[in-house]
This record gives structure tokens, sequence and C-alpha cells, in this order.
């Protein structure tokens, strides 16, 4: 029997944290405390749907298989669902499977605007088809995870992580690789710190399940701060991603993204096909691409590169 079914759980326990401060958040140690056995996709929404305000939820490394076709955990109160890992090789995987229904609802986490500080750590997101995360509450965290190989929602506005407009998110120490759409699209107030993106596309046309679908509007790759937003970002790396129109790394609306230093970027393209159907670079904005600026001589259509190309990704999960 596997090592962690045979432990004791008890939803929503109550651990005494150890309070210290790492990037300007909280972060809590336990020194010990009982963890929460996964087993589906169905029991995981069970157990975070029925789980009290403020819960901790620690759950033992597990891989669970996320039907495309399922619907939406919808985050009920405030939260902090987090991998509760005994080493690094420990990993709590949820993997997305089969066909993304056009009729099926999008995202597989959402957070309703009257739902405030939620916390995903150390989770590992891969291949869920429309969307991961969507949050219209204030104070999402995501820290120490993963999102590889999912799509965003077969629309413009949609993303693999969406913060939606009056939200305030926070990203820290998080990878986010191979992502078709953008990776994260933000309305709201973002801050991105200790991150790395990399291979993630934003084109406005994909073809998938034999339906052509739209994916990110073709613009922020990696990140787009829309139209209303507000973004940070520090000591994050941008490699190689791509968009289809403008900001491969990093799109922004009007002049609110904001570089605060450490950031690197390398092989950031914008592409498109040729008559042969070969991929063809048009353009490399290695930093933020400014749509509208309101001060300086420029009114807009400005990439700012970030200060050096990248070395090796410092991220290393």
């Amino acid at each position: 029997q596997n090592q962690n079914q045979s432990k004791q759980y008890t939803a929503n326990m109550k651990c005494t944290p150890i309070l210290s401060l790492l990037l300007f958040m909280p972060t809590y140690t336990f020194a010990s405390c009982a963890c929460e056995t996964i087993d589906s996709w169905k029991n995981l929404k069970n157990i975070i749907q029925s789980s009290s305000t403020d819960a901790l939820l620690r759950l033992c490394p597990f891989q669970i298989e996320k039907p495309n076709s399922e619907s939406s955990i919808v985050i009920p109160n405030s939260m902090h669902i987090m991998c509760a890992k005994e080493s690094r090789s420990d990993e709590c995987i949820i993997q997305g499977t089969g066909n993304t229904e056009s009729n099926t609802n999008h995202e597989a986490f959402k957070i309703p605007q009257n739902v405030h500080n939620v916390w995903f750590q150390g989770l590992y997101f891969q291949r869920i088809g429309k969307g991961v995360i969507k949050s219209e509450g204030l104070n999402l965290q995501i820290t120490d995870s993963i999102f590889e190989k999912c799509q965003s929602p077969p629309k413009s506005r949609g993303a693999i992580v969406l913060i939606e407009v009056n939200s305030t998110a926070t990203i820290i120490d998080t990878i986010f690789r191979h992502n078709q759409g953008s990776a994260v699209q933000s309305y709201g107030k973002l801050t991105v710190s200790h991150c790395s993106f990399t291979d993630n596309e934003s084109t406005p046309i994909w073809i998938s399940n034999d339906e052509t679908e739209n994916r990110g509007g073709g613009v922020g790759g990696a990140i787009m701060n829309g139209p209303g937003g507000y973004l940070k970002i520090y000591n994050s790396q941008f490699l190689r991603n791509m968009a289809d129109k403008d900001g491969p790394a990093v799109w922004s609306y009007e002049d609110t993204a904001i570089d605060l230093g450490s950031n690197c970027g390398m092989k950031n393209h914008i592409v498109g096909n040729s008559p042969s159907n070969e991929e063809v670079i048009l353009g490399v904005c290695d930093g933020i691409y400014y749509k509208e600026v309101s001060s300086g001589d420029s009114k807009g259509n400005l990439c700012a590169s970030f200060g050096g190309e990248c070395g090796s990704p410092f991220l290393d999960k």
C-alpha cells in the first residue's frame, strides 16, 4: 500500500503555524500535522467545497486526473490549499485528460467576487484545458507551483491564470512552461516575483478538437496586463515565449506594468507562418511591450527590454 494512503487524515484540521516572512508574505512551518489523502478530482472537489472559512487543507502528495469535460471547483471561502511535501520529489499533480468540450465550464478552479484570501501552494497543474484558475476576489496567492502544457479558454479574454477586474493577486516562485494561450492575464492588481515563464504561446487561432478556437488574443505569451490592470514584476525569467501580435513576453495595454528589476528575457518572439506553413520570426521583445503610454514622446507600441539575458533556469522543480 502506498505510504501516503496509510496515514490518518482529518478534514479542515487546525495546525499551529510558526509565522515567518519570506518575500513580503506569510510563510508557515508546521511541526506535526496530518494531511488529507486525495484519490480523485471528485474527492478534491468535495473536500474543498465542504471546507470551513480559513481552513488549512494539507494534501498528501498525489496524482489525479481531471477530465477536461468536468465542471469547475468553485472555492466557497478563504482557505490555504497546500501540498504537504516532505521532500523535493513529492508532488501534488492534477492532470487534465480528454477533450475540452465546447459546452463545458471554463477554468478548473473559480474564485467568486466575494471570496478573498485563497492560497494555492506547491501544486502541479498539467495538461488542463480551458484555464486553470480564475479569480474575481482579493488577495489570491500562488506559490511554489507549476503550470505545464495547459490551455487557456477558447476566447481572447482568458488564460491559464486569469485575474479579473478589481481583483488582487501575488504569484511567487512559480513555473509556467509550454502553455497554449497567455500564461497569466490580469485586469486587476498583480505582483509576480521569482517566477519562470518558458515556451508559452499566445496566438489568436488554435485548432483544437477539430474546432477553430481563439486562445489568448495573440498578445502576452507569458503575461498580459489588460485595460485597468496594474502589474509589478521582480526577479523573474522570460525565455522563448511567443505571440502572433505583440508582447511575446509581457504585453501591457497601458504603462501600468512596472519592471522592479532583476528580470531577464531572451528569445521572446513575435511569430507568423509562411506560405509553406513554416514559422517565421516577425519581431523580438525581451521585456514589456506597452500598447499605450501616457508620458514622453512616444504614444505607445514601445518595447522596454529587461536588463539582461537569462542564464540557466533558476527554478528547478
